[in-house]
C-alpha cells in the first residue's frame, strides 16, 4: 500500500496519514463529534498528570483504515522537533489524543493544538505536546526521544524553562 497524505482541512488540527485507506485531517469539531464511547471527558481520571478532553486513538485509527502491513505509529509535534514512534499494537488500545478543555480547543500553552498521551507507558517522553500529525507505517518511523538519562534531564529542563 502506498503511503497516503490527508487532504488539508483549513480548520484541521491533526493529520492522520501514511499506510491507511482514508487519510484524514481532523478539526476540533471533528474530534468532538466522535461517538461518546470513544471520548474521555476528563483525562485526569486516566492519568492525573494531565487534564482535558480526549478521543481514543483506536477510533482515529479505525476511521483512517490502516493497511494490513501497518505496524508502527509516529506522533509528530507541530514544529517537527519532537516525534515518538511506537508499535501500533502496543499503543492503539490505550493511547489518547487530548484536544480540548471543556468546550474549548486545547490552547498551545496547555500543549495544543492536540496532545498525544500513552497512559501508564514506562517512558514519560512518549507524550507529545503540540501534536499535529500521526503517521501509520510498515517500518519504524522517526523517534527523537532522548536515549540517555542526561538527555532526558536536559529535555525536561528545557520544558520547564518554556
Amino acid at each position: 500500500m502506498k503511503q497516503q497524505q490527508a487532504s488539508r482541512n483549513p480548520h484541521g488540527i491533526l493529520w492522520v496519514e501514511g499506510e491507511c485507506i482514508r487519510p484524514q485531517h481532523f478539526s476540533f469539531l471533528d474530534l468532538a463529534e466522535v461517538h461518546r464511547y470513544y471520548q474521555v471527558p476528563d483525562v485526569s481520571k486516566v492519568d492525573e498528570r494531565y487534564t482535558g478532553r480526549a478521543v481514543r486513538l483506536r477510533k482515529l485509527i479505525d476511521l483512517v483504515g490502516p493497511g494490513n502491513d501497518a505496524r508502527w505509529i509516529t506522533a509528530e509535534s507541530e514544529d517537527g522537533k519532537f516525534s515518538v514512534c511506537l508499535p501500533l499494537e502496543e499503543v492503539a488500545p490505550t493511547a489518547l489524543v487530548i484536544y480540548g478543555v471543556g468546550d474549548k480547543a486545547l490552547d498551545r500553552s496547555e500543549g495544543g493544538p492536540a496532545r498525544y498521551l500513552v497512559p501508564f507507558h514506562p517512558d514519560n517522553c512518549t507524550a507529545v505536546k503540540g501534536l499535529a500529525r500521526l503517521v501509520i507505517s510498515r517500518e519504524q518511523g522517526r523517534d527523537t526521544r532522548p536515549s540517555t538519562k542526561e538527555e532526558h534531564v536536559e529535555l525536561h529542563r528545557q520544558e520547564t524553562a518554556d
